[in-house]
Formats: C-alpha cells, sequence, structure tokens
C-alpha cells in the first residue's frame, strides 16, 4: 500500500467542476466529505463517462446516465486493485466488490454519495437538458 499513488482534490480545477460555485448545489460539507478519502484516480477521470461501450450500435449515441456511488467505488477499487482483479470476470469483481461495498465505513460511503452528486452536477453541465427515457420492454 506504500506505492500507490493517490490523487488530491482540488475544486479550485474550473475544466472539472465548472459553475460548482453555488453552494445550494455543492455545499461545502460535500467538498469536505469528498477531501476526507483518498482516491485512486484523479476526479477527472472519476466522475467522467467513460469512452468505450459494450451499449448496442443503435444506443451508442444515447447519452448514458449519471454514475451513482457504487459505480464510482467500483470504477475507483478496480483500478486500485487492478492486480488483484487481473483474469477475474467482471460479474465476478463486482460480485467481491459488492461484498466490500457493503462492509465499507460510513466516510467512505458518504465520500462516494458526494462524488456522485457532484457527477450528476457535472454530467447536467456536460449533457444539458438530458432526461432520463427508460427504453419501453418488449
Amino acid at each position: 500500500m506504500s506505492n500507490e499513488q493517490f490523487h488530491p482534490v482540488n475544486f479550485n480545477d474550473k475544466h472539472i467542476y465548472e459553475k460548482l460555485s453555488d453552494e445550494v448545489i455543492f455545499p461545502e460539507l460535500d467538498k469536505q466529505t469528498i477531501n476526507s478519502y483518498n482516491f485512486y484516480l484523479p476526479l477527472d477521470t472519476l466522475i467522467s463517462n467513460s469512452q468505450t461501450s459494450r451499449r448496442p450500435k443503435k444506443l451508442r449515441n444515447k447519452t448514458p446516465r449519471p454514475q451513482n456511488a457504487w459505480i464510482l467505488y467500483r470504477k475507483d477499487r478496480l483500478a486500485r486493485d487492478a492486480k488483484v482483479y487481473r483474469g477475474w470476470k467482471a460479474c465476478d469483481i463486482s460480485k467481491d466488490l459488492g461484498e466490500r461495498w457493503k462492509n465499507e465505513d460510513e466516510i467512505t460511503i458518504e465520500a462516494f454519495n458526494a462524488l456522485a452528486k457532484l457527477a450528476k452536477h457535472r454530467h447536467g453541465i456536460v449533457n444539458e437538458g438530458y432526461k432520463y427515457i427508460p427504453l419501453k420492454k418488449r
């Protein structure tokens, strides 16, 4: 664990947190909560949607939903423990990380919940006018 690279949070980074000065949208308490956790990935990478997709071709142009706390946790932990999970199936990784998520301390869960709020806010800025419309059942 001593050679792990953690990334400090910089809320003054304008290209990541543009329009984030509104305290109603993202209060100071959430900023402090995020600062209390050592994320493995840089926040810009963590809250940005993936550039690759496993979606069917007809859905690739559809805007993805904002990432929730669990997805952000999975992304960060998978990057941190990439060597451990080498050769594992994605479903087995998710099961293992799901068990870890259930046993995480409250500080970690609060940090990822606050980060999910930030990701949702940024998603709204990047995808202005986005509205979730679920696919109709067949």
